[in-house]
């Protein structure tokens, strides 16, 4: 997922955010939005510049 999180409004973000802590397979996640998956992300890879 390719920054999933832009242009939803907060019902929307909290809605998919539950959806994934639901799925039981793997995520693959681009994203700026740290608060957003840190609370249920198991394994974080950060690449910078």
């Amino acid at each position: 997922m390719d920054e999933p999180t832009n242009h939803l409004d907060v019902q929307a973000k909290e809605a998919l955010k539950s959806a994934l802590m639901d799925f039981a397979g793997t995520v693959l996640l681009v994203s700026h939005e740290e608060a957003f998956y840190r609370e249920w992300a198991q394994r974080v890879i950060s690449v910078e510049k």
